[in-house]
């Protein structure tokens, strides 16, 4: 029996605005800027000059990831799907703070913890 090869690529989305900002986006569904819809259209043509075999591409609901993956997906023919599995972790009450607030990086030693999770659409 012949042994198949797969790959799978990851990318991350492009730059939104509470990137910049330095903000926590979580599940709190920030657009792309500009530059992010700059930088998906850039990767998406370096995965067709590269003729890199891509089969489909899965992304998370949300925008940025959206917009990324719908950008890659223009660009290179490709069918996308939507996995809701995908999004983000919830950072309840500190989406739209800083990423490196002194209270989130203590946080962040109980990565399992659920952070005051409420549900954000």
């Amino acid at each position: 029996m012949e042994e198949k090869t797969g790959y799978f690529y990851f990318v991350r989305h492009g730059e939104s605005k509470w990137n910049v900002e330095n903000k926590i986006c979580g599940v709190t569904d920030i657009p792309l800027t500009e530059h992010g819809i700059e930088q998906a259209h850039a990767l998406a043509e370096q995965i067709r000059e590269e003729g890199l075999r891509i089969d489909q591409v899965l992304c998370s609901p949300l925008l940025r990831a959206k917009r990324t993956a719908e950008e890659i997906c223009a660009v290179n023919g490709l069918p996308l799907r939507e996995e809701e599995r995908l999004k983000e972790q919830n950072f309840g009450r500190y989406e739209s703070t800083p990423r490196n607030g002194a209270e989130f990086r203590t946080a962040k030693e109980h990565f399992i913890d659920s952070y005051d999770a409420v549900k954000r659409c």
